[in-house]
């Protein structure tokens, strides 16, 4: 299965690119749409749900789009994960996340739509490097200047 979320976003290129090559993907596509205008034919679609961990747990591959939160969370339950930077997203800053993490091998930048369908059969074949989430010492430096 093939899960797709837009977050809280509107991003209507994603869910009609994913809702195209869905008949030619062979497999379950469930889209999670947020406050879309284009209705999906060819898959499953929802606005929103609390619970999206039950779509990645089933999920071989995970599209979505590239804020961190999402991609963050995606990355720590070990799942594949192609991203899309939301250009309708102020300031660029997807596409520099994106781009190290994508470049660390972690997971595949889509950065053109009319690609997606090559990046999901790369994603089938590719094993993603699994990422580890750093250890947090910001608590540590705050006490310690503190004395």
């Amino acid at each position: 299965m093939i899960f797709v979320t837009v977050g809280t976003t509107r991003f209507d290129e994603l869910v009609e690119a994913m809702d195209k090559i869905a008949p030619e993907l062979h497999e379950e596509v469930i889209i999670q749409a947020g406050n879309h205008k284009y209705r999906p034919n060819n898959c499953t679609y929802f606005k929103f749900d609390n619970d999206l961990l039950k779509y990645f747990n089933k999920a071989d591959i995970v599209v979505a789009h590239g804020g961190a939160g999402i991609t963050f969370e995606v990355l720590n339950l070990g799942r594949k994960l192609i991203s899309v930077e939301n250009p309708q997203v102020l300031e660029g800053h997807q596409g520099d996340l994106l781009g190290k993490l994508s470049q660390e091998g972690y997971l595949i930048w889509c950065r053109d739509l009319n690609k997606i369908q090559n990046c999901i059969n790369e994603a089938k074949k590719m094993k993603i490097k699994h990422y580890a989430r750093p250890k947090c010492e910001i608590a540590d430096m705050i006490v310690s200047s503190l004395g």
